[in-house]
């Protein structure tokens, strides 16, 4: 198994993610996370240190897109109604 570096900037529930082969966004919080990204769109499940992944579409899946687009814009509704905030 290969060393990697984890990198993400964390606003509130959103999540965005870095990394060598691309850009990806994630929502959730502690034991549930759903994002998109290079790798397509995956659900990331589990605590104290069991965890499960799942890809739900592969990278050139136009639902990978479509979730992505709905996890943003699931972010900016959030940010905008005040259910959360950046601490900057």
């Amino acid at each position: 198994m290969g060393f990697y570096l984890k990198k993400g900037i964390n606003i509130g529930p959103l999540r965005i993610n870095l990394s060598k082969s691309g850009v990806g966004l994630s929502v959730g919080g502690k034991g549930l996370r759903v994002g998109s990204g290079p790798q397509g769109t995956y659900v990331h499940a589990g605590r104290k240190g069991l965890y499960y992944r799942k890809n739900i579409s592969n990278p050139t899946s136009k639902w990978g897109l479509i979730i992505l687009i709905a996890l943003l814009a699931l972010g900016v509704w959030a940010y905008q109604s005040g259910i959360i905030s950046i601490n900057l």
